[in-house]
């Protein structure tokens, strides 16, 4: 009866020490894979750490988003990298990444310029998928500027628990000299969903004088506001926009805030739409409206 026993025991334990050696051998790979020199291996590799169940992996992201200053000019370093940990953070959720995630994008963003204009690229060029926030920036993977890896910081910031240090960096970025950090700290404030962001978001637009920026922050306000009031107004007025990442993220805005009401005002927009990229969006938006979902 005892071998009985034994011998089943034994056989319980045999499956957990493969699953654990397994799963040690899967981070161990990832990490390799962090210190390659193809930047879409890193991102893979990253990918997979995000999805991981566990908070396990998120010290591999921070390092990898760290980067390594003994070698300043390798790909791991790179922009690119920055951004995709920095959204990885945010989707993880675990705090222990906040004061990384300060200190990257304080470092990162003292150099920006005022406004670091991006090359001449085609809607096809971006590097957002569908659950992304609009960029006016549109550049190939390894190109991607330091300006949109700040900004996938303060948004992976916003998503994060609230501490007193990210609520300042937050906030701090709202007056940028850079538009884009500026529309991007408005994105962080609308994904925290605090209440209090409404006071510093009203401000800030009454002094803000970019469009791509100021469309951003309107956003964020409606969105914590949820009513139909001037700021949701002046949002369907900016779906004619003459800029056509300005008409994008208007249409991205309503249909964040999940108002059957905009449906038309999208319907009639899409009649006149001669920008592919924003004709699709604005599709897909009003499609969203329309249909029958979980809020």
């Amino acid at each position: 009866m005892i071998r009985k026993f034994v011998l089943f025991f034994s056989v319980l334990l045999v499956p957990v020490a493969i699953f654990s050696e397994t799963e040690e051998r899967f981070f161990e790979i990832q990490r390799t894979r962090l210190s390659s020199s193809n930047i879409s291996e890193i991102r893979d590799a990253i990918d997979k750490l995000t999805f991981v169940k566990s908070n396990q992996g998120v010290r591999d992201i921070i390092s990898a988003m760290e980067g390594s200053p003994n070698f300043p000019t390798s790909p791991g370093n790179a922009p690119a990298v920055k951004f995709y940990a920095a959204k990885a953070l945010g989707i993880k959720g675990e705090k222990l990444a906040v004061p990384y995630l300060i200190k990257t994008y304080q470092k990162e963003s003292a150099n920006i310029p005022e406004h670091n204009l991006p090359k001449s690229r085609t809607w096809k060029d971006g590097v957002a998928d569908s659950t992304s926030l609009s960029s006016p920036y549109f550049y190939e993977e390894g190109e991607i500027p330091i300006t949109l890896a700040c900004g996938e910081i303060l948004r992976a910031l916003g998503s994060l628990p609230k501490t007193a240090e990210s609520d300042t960096t937050i906030k701090s970025a709202l007056t940028s000299p850079n538009f884009y950090l500026r529309s991007s700290a408005a994105d962080a404030l609308y994904i925290s969903g605090k209440k209090e962001a409404l006071s510093p978001l009203a401000e800030a637009l009454s002094k803000e004088t970019v469009p791509y920026a100021k469309i951003s922050i309107l956003s964020a306000l409606a969105g914590l506001e949820r009513l139909p009031n001037q700021n949701y107004k002046a949002i369907l007025e900016s779906l004619t926009d003459k800029n056509p990442e300005v008409r994008a993220k208007a249409s991205e805005a309503l249909r964040r805030l999940d108002f059957r009401i905009s449906a038309p005002y999208l319907e009639k927009v899409i009649q006149s739409e001669n920008d592919t990229k924003v004709l699709n969006q604005m599709k897909s938006d009003y499609q969203f409206l329309i249909s029958i979902h979980s809020p």
